[in-house]
C-alpha cells in the first residue's frame, strides 16, 4: 500500500531551491537531482511497478507505448505548496503547431488508482517542482498533469516520441524522471535552445533521475528505444509533470 493518501488541501513544507530556479531562468532547463526521501522513494518503485499494468497508447503506432493520466491541483503559500486530487477527467490535447503527429486529437488515457497517484510522494515530488518554478509566488495556482509513460521495444520495432525529433510540447513547465529502464539502447535526451543550438545530451539510468524544463525557451527530443543486441525487449518507464500555471496559455 502507498504512503499515506493525503486529506483534500496537503500542505508540503518544501526548502528553497535556487539552484534550479536559476538554471531555468539562464538558461530554460535544470538538471538538479530530486531530493528523495522514503516516501518518493517508495512512489518512484510503486509507479515503476504500476507501468507494468497501464493501459496501451492506442493513439500512437510509431511502437509500443503505454500510458497514463491523473491531474492535480496546487498552490503556492508560504513555506511550501498544497497539491490535491482533481477529478477532472477532459481529454487530454496537444496544439497541432506543437505536436505535428497527434496534436489536435482529444485523447484519453486512464488514470492510475489514488493510491498510487494521490500518495505522499507524488504531492511531495510535485510540491518540489513547483517550489522553485520563476512563475511561483505565493497565492499562484496550477494544473498538474501527471503521465507515467512506458516506451518498450523489440528487436526490429523501436519506440519513438510523438512527434519525432526536435520538438515542444506546447506546455510551460515539464519535469520528466526516470522510472526505470531495462534491455534498452538510445533513450538519449537532447536539449537545444530555440536557434536549434544543442545545450546538453544525457542518458538517464537512475531511479528518480529528472530534468524540467521551460517549453517556450528550449527545444528537446528523445532518440528512439531500441533493444540491446541479443535482447528481446527492452523498456524505458517515465513520470512527466506538466506544470501549468492557472491562466496560462500555449502560444498559439
Amino acid at each position: 500500500m502507498s504512503g499515506t493518501i493525503m486529506g483534500q488541501d496537503s500542505f508540503i513544507p518544501v526548502g528553497t531551491n535556487a539552484r534550479s530556479r536559476n538554471d531555468l531562468v539562464d538558461r530554460g532547463f535544470s538538471r538538479q537531482p530530486l531530493r528523495v526521501d522514503v516516501d518518493i522513494a517508495r512512489t518512484l518503485e510503486e509507479l515503476a511497478h504500476a507501468a507494468w499494468s497501464i493501459p496501451k497508447d492506442k493513439y500512437y503506432d510509431g511502437g509500443d507505448r503505454y500510458r497514463s493520466l491523473n491531474r492535480l491541483r496546487a498552490e503556492i503559500v508560504e513555506g511550501g505548496v498544497k497539491v490535491w486530487s482533481s477529478e477532472e477527467s477532459a481529454p487530454y490535447v496537444q496544439l497541432e503547431k506543437y505536436n505535428t503527429t497527434l496534436g489536435g486529437q482529444q485523447r484519453e488515457y486512464a488514470p492510475l488508482p489514488p493510491a498510487i497517484a494521490d500518495s505522499i510522494g507524488v504531492r511531495k515530488m510535485i510540491a518540489y517542482h513547483l517550489h522553485y518554478l520563476p512563475l511561483s509566488a505565493v497565492g499562484t495556482r496550477y494544473l498538474v498533469n501527471m503521465h507515467t509513460i512506458r516506451f518498450t521495444a523489440t528487436p526490429g520495432r523501436p519506440c519513438d516520441t510523438s512527434p519525432p525529433g526536435l520538438h515542444k510540447d506546447g506546455e510551460k513547465y515539464i519535469a520528466t524522471h526516470l522510472l526505470a529502464r531495462c534491455g534498452a539502447h538510445g533513450g538519449e535526451v537532447i536539449i537545444t535552445d530555440n536557434e536549434k543550438h544543442e545545450m546538453d545530451r544525457f542518458t538517464m539510468r537512475e531511479s528518480g533521475e529528472c530534468y524540467v524544463f521551460d517549453d517556450d525557451r528550449i527545444w528537446h527530443m528523445l532518440t528512439p528505444v531500441a533493444v540491446l543486441e541479443g535482447n528481446q525487449y527492452a523498456y524505458r518507464d517515465t513520470l512527466a509533470f506538466d506544470l501549468l500555471p492557472e491562466g496560462w496559455e500555449p502560444v498559439k
